[in-house]
């Protein structure tokens, strides 16, 4: 499919293909967008898609006061419209008057002018919502789990699951933080010195690890330079609250993906033997790797090792739901359900397990994730330790919401006695 240059275009293409099952947003946003487009309407399109994905329960609810049958509506034409809301109510530089003029004229070119026509009559609605005020959104007496699923954007499902973990000021601090831009995290290149950073713009740093403020000019040209990384801050942050600077080697990363973790132990000085059971993945990991002898990279099924002697550590990155991560992965909100929370526990208990079998005595086991649910996190650490009597828990760890960083890890440092 040939790539658009309307931005708006762009940012629906993104979002249809994005709440596709086994999607990412950021690589559909990455083959979608033109390098020959402006900076400033790949900027747009980028904008609409994050935004609406941050919105889209809130920018529904608004619709459907709109719609006589929101149920028969057409799944393009509601996201097409949801992003125009979005660009209404949040993008105060563009006028309502144009934003509404150029979804009507996308819609009419798309799907024809009576779509259009429903298009421009919802939307000059939207115009006159105040969709920042809370009462809009408890017009019809809901109870208060489903107000803070319209209000804060987020499926009911999770809004509950988060209460009954950690109560309901908690609940509505992730619900707040999880419609946030995300910090704005960088690893330092290999060899690279964080001199070349503006001091002004750096708000944490720890080893090559840093925590940028998200306004940072030139931070393109240094990813594109390769002298940073993009990597979450949170993330990093995580392991090296678990002592990771004390770690035996080597360390089997044992859900290695993209090797963001297996390069900053890597860093450190660590061998590393990284392994994923995703073949594209490992490849781009290869190619970032080229020049770090210390790192192994091999494919493997982590539920079935192919180790022939014990390593010192065991990193289980494990997949899990997600839901710490919604202010940068906005999508995945969208795309879970509770049956996901228990499939993921399946998995990481037998990633634990697997990960108990190679290590020697005093080896060490560093469990984490990227998720705000006490049964993948907490929950999963106590089981372990029921199952297997032979190991101790020298510490846990968890993003704390006054950080600010709008992510949230869970991380536990187990070792065999």
């Amino acid at each position: 499919m040939p790539q658009a240059s309307d931005p708006r275009a762009v940012a629906l293409n993104v979002v249809l293909d994005a709440l596709r099952p086994g999607r990412d947003l950021q690589m559909v946003l990455d083959r979608n967008l033109d390098p020959e487009m402006d900076l400033r309407d790949r900027s747009l399109a980028t904008e609409l898609a994050y935004g609406y994905l941050r919105y889209k329960g809130r920018l529904d609810f608004v619709l459907n006061c709109f719609l006589k049958s929101p149920a028969g509506l057409s799944g393009k034409i509601r996201v097409l419209m949801g992003l125009a809301a979005y660009e209404i109510f949040f993008l105060e530089r563009i006028p309502d008057y144009a934003a509404v003029s150029r979804a009507v004229a996308l819609t009419r070119k798309r799907f024809g002018s009576r779509m259009s026509s429903l298009v421009n009559a919802v939307l000059r609605k939207c115009c006159r919502v105040d969709a920042f005020d809370p009462d809009f959104f408890r017009q019809d007496h809901p109870g208060e789990m489903l107000f803070l699923s319209r209000f804060y954007s987020c499926p009911e499902w999770v809004v509950k699951l988060w209460q009954k973990d950690y109560g309901t000021d908690m609940a509505r601090e992730y619900l707040k933080q999880s419609l946030q831009k995300p910090a704005a995290g960088v690893r330092l290149a290999p060899g690279e010195d964080a001199g070349r950073l503006d001091e002004h713009y750096v708000l944490q740093r720890i080893g090559p690890s840093i925590l940028l403020r998200d306004n940072y000019p030139g931070l393109e040209d240094l990813e594109k330079n390769k002298k940073v990384v993009r990597q979450s801050f949170a993330g990093q942050k995580t392991l090296w609250e678990l002592g990771m600077g004390d770690w035996k080697s080597p360390v089997w990363d044992m859900c290695a993906g993209r090797g963001g973790k297996t390069m900053l132990m890597s860093s450190q000085g660590l061998q590393v033997w990284a392994s994923d059971n995703y073949l594209p993945r490992l490849a781009g990991l290869k190619k970032e790797l080229l020049e770090q002898v210390q790192v192994q990279v091999f494919a493997a099924q982590g539920q079935s090792p192919p180790l022939k002697k014990s390593s010192g550590t065991v990193l289980v990155d494990a997949p899990c739901t997600g839901l710490g991560v919604l202010s940068r992965r906005p999508d995945t909100k969208w795309k879970r359900s509770p049956r996901d929370v228990l499939d993921f526990c399946r998995v990481q208990k037998e990633l634990l397990a697997a990960a108990a079998n190679v290590l020697p005595s005093k080896g060490q086991l560093i469990y984490v994730t990227c998720t705000l649910s006490r049964q993948e996190n907490q929950e999963q650490v106590t089981d372990f330790l029921k199952k297997h009597k032979d190991f101790e828990c020298l510490q846990t760890y968890g993003t704390g919401a006054d950080e600010d960083l709008g992510e949230f890890f869970f991380g536990a440092r187990l070792q065999r006695r």
